[in-house]
């Protein structure tokens, strides 16, 4: 547990230096906590939530307007499978394994489906899809060692605390392009895979960000 908020006590420190006071007229800065989950060879149905572990990171998000935000996050979590927890004849065969910690870095935009802004009673929740590109690093032994691109997608819920303070949901879905999570390649043609022999991964949970500079000061024709 030490080990994951130190870590994201870093990804919070490195999004704070990155993010440029100008840019925080429009930007927010916030943490991530919640669980993460994988989807691939050993859990192909998919079983959502299967083996959830912690995940945890941070967040900046640069609101263009009240529909589009452009967001960066890095967060870090553990990935589990067991072939034994599942009861056909093959797995239980196969019986593989593995368990490993990532590092999850992510662009993704931000449409909201209402007008979104902090401080305002009319416009203070709303719905949202995101999609975008991030990057993994999977820390493991050397079998399973492997970086590579995500697609990265999902939906969320967000809304005003204070007029500085701001939360939210999400449960996201990352599409990776090898087949190096799990350590399985290849399963064979007998085992009709739905994710094509690539792992998938999700994310699921809730974040807290914080509004250095109001809308209110710079736009206050909103300020109804």
């Amino acid at each position: 547990m030490f080990n994951y908020l130190r870590i994201s006590l870093l990804i919070i420190v490195l999004l704070c230096v990155f993010s440029e006071a100008e840019s925080q007229r429009k930007g927010d800065v916030g943490i991530f906590s919640g669980v993460s989950y994988y989807m691939g060879e050993i859990n192909p149905s998919p079983r959502h939530l299967y083996k959830p572990s912690l995940a945890v990171g941070g967040i900046y998000r640069h609101n263009f307007n009240p529909r589009n935000s452009l967001r960066f996050n890095a967060i870090y979590g553990k990935l589990k499978g067991d072939d034994l927890d599942f009861t056909n004849d093959f797995q239980q065969q196969r019986a593989e394994n593995f368990e490993t910690p990532y590092l999850d870095l992510a662009v993704n935009t931000e449409f909201n489906f209402f007008p979104y802004q902090y401080g305002l009673r009319k416009d203070r929740y709303t719905p949202y899809v995101t999609g975008g590109l991030g990057y993994n690093f999977v820390f493991s032994s050397e079998k399973r060692e492997t970086t590579g691109l995500t697609l990265t997608y999902g939906l969320g819920f967000k809304c005003n605390i204070s007029k500085r303070l701001s939360g939210g949901c999400e449960w996201s879905f990352r599409k990776t392009f090898n087949d190096r999570i799990d350590g399985i390649e290849n399963p064979g043609p007998e085992n009709n895979v739905f994710y094509h022999n690539n792992d998938w991964y999700s994310i699921v949970g809730i974040f807290v960000t914080f509004k250095f500079l109001s809308y209110l000061y710079e736009c206050p024709a909103y300020d109804d």
